[in-house]
């Protein structure tokens, strides 16, 4: 019988499954699943905690908090995933009077260090963002592998965690791809202010809480150009639109452009665009 009562961890049944085949039956030789549990409403607060495996934490609900070896105390809601690692010191749990749905899965073997190494296992850090209706069926999933006392099972339910770390790390990236590329694009569109004067860089990185060190890389790696090229080859290309669908002077648009110099502007537009801009404007004629 897996699930059992004990009032000083919840309230609430609680249910423990220790492994139930050994070793040498399991087919993977480098991971294993060791105990794994399910502590509705649980109410223990651990302090200064050591555990000999890893081991991967799911609440599904409540909040708390987690801190690895004495450093920064770190707030856990529900949807929030965290590891233990073999031999740090845990102090964790509910804030006091309250409780948390929580899922676990001890796991060993030479495997954890290729999970270390791609970035699968994050010791020290809670992990944000990751709903219950995603992760949730896998905890349970495992559980019941685990429960059933097959080697073939247990071979499965590892298969099943390395499943979820990989979707997580990959979940994880894309997300914070999606995030770059969206401040790219408030960047981008902000820049394109620059091309009448109405924001300067510094102005720009500072609307975006990013230094000017993070804006020019940002600008490189996005389009080839450092920042102040970057910005000319926007003028320029404005430059060439006022020249072909305006009867603006060539000094007037560089005014507008905020070029003092109009000698300057026409040597920056031939560098860019090839021609003088009134070669430019010439052609289309």
């Amino acid at each position: 019988m897996s699930t059992f009562m004990d009032y000083m961890i919840s309230p609430y049944p609680i249910r423990v499954i220790d492994p139930k085949v050994g070793p040498s039956m399991l087919k993977l030789k480098t991971i294993r699943i060791g105990r794994v549990g399910h502590l509705p409403g649980r109410t223990l607060f651990r302090s200064d905690a050591v555990f000999g495996h890893w081991a991967v934490v799911y609440i599904a609900q409540g909040a708390g908090t987690y801190c690895e070896n004495g450093g920064k105390v770190q707030q856990v809601q529900g949807g929030s995933m965290f590891f233990f690692r073999p031999d740090a010191s845990y102090t964790f749990g509910p804030l006091p009077g309250g409780s948390w749905d929580e899922y676990y899965i001890d796991f060993s073997g030479t495997r954890t260090e290729e999970w270390k190494a791609a970035g699968l296992l994050q010791g020290g850090a809670v992990l944000q963002g990751y709903p219950p209706e995603e992760w949730l069926p896998t905890f349970k999933s495992v559980l019941e592998l685990m429960d059933s006392g097959s080697a073939a099972d247990a071979d499965r339910a590892a298969l099943l965690l390395e499943n979820m770390l990989v979707a997580r790390a990959y979940a994880a990236k894309d997300s914070g791809s999606a995030r770059q590329e969206d401040l790219l694009a408030r960047v981008r569109s902000d820049l394109a202010s620059c091309v009448y004067g109405e924001l300067e860089p510094q102005h720009i990185a500072a609307k975006h809480h990013i230094s000017m060190s993070t804006l020019r890389r940002q600008i490189r790696g996005s389009s080839g150009y450092p920042l102040h090229e970057y910005i000319h080859r926007l003028k320029m290309a404005e430059a060439k639109h006022l020249l072909l669908n305006t009867s603006l002077q060539v000094k007037e648009i560089a005014g507008l452009l905020h070029y003092a110099d109009p000698f300057y502007f026409s040597r920056l537009f031939k560098t860019y665009m090839g021609v003088s801009p009134q070669v430019c404007r010439s052609r289309d004629r």
